[in-house]
């Protein structure tokens, strides 16, 4: 089964209104993490207790590493300098490309296009109505 890198967009809005397809990927353990993702989601406000929540996104499988030579690379070769991205987002592209058998799940506009354009965007589900936040969030980490 394909792995699932899920983009900082996709957890915020998860975190206001949880998404079943993402309760649905998390409870087939394919939910992948990137560090510059969990540094993101650190800088905002996460569902309490924190600490939980942390925990719950650091005992995620992560996603290949990177380094900036790569990063780079992939900006010239690809010629995706330009598009509304930053260097965080190309990581998770390149991040994603180095992964075997993942995608890369983004509400993010811009780097949902580039993922796409790479061919490693995740075929999201149609939406279903959201569950209230407190059950759902609960739901995919059992230690909530």
């Amino acid at each position: 089964m394909m792995k699932v890198v899920v983009d900082t967009s996709v957890w915020i809005d998860h975190f206001r209104r949880a998404n079943p397809s993402l309760l649905a990927l998390l409870e087939l353990d394919v939910v992948l993490a990137h560090p510059m993702i969990l540094g993101e989601l650190r800088c905002g406000t996460l569902p309490e207790p924190r600490t939980t929540a942390l925990s719950t996104l650091e005992d995620l499988e992560l996603s290949a590493p990177v380094d900036v030579d790569e990063v780079i690379g992939l900006i010239e070769g690809q010629r995706i300098f330009g598009k509304g991205c930053g260097l965080v987002d190309i990581a998770l592209l390149m991040s994603t490309l180095k992964t075997p058998g993942a995608c890369l799940w983004a509400t993010d506009r811009r780097l949902a296009a580039l993922a796409r354009r790479l061919g490693i965007a995740h075929a999201e589900t149609p939406a279903r109505p959201h569950a209230p936040l407190d059950k759902a969030f609960s739901a995919a980490c059992p230690t909530a």
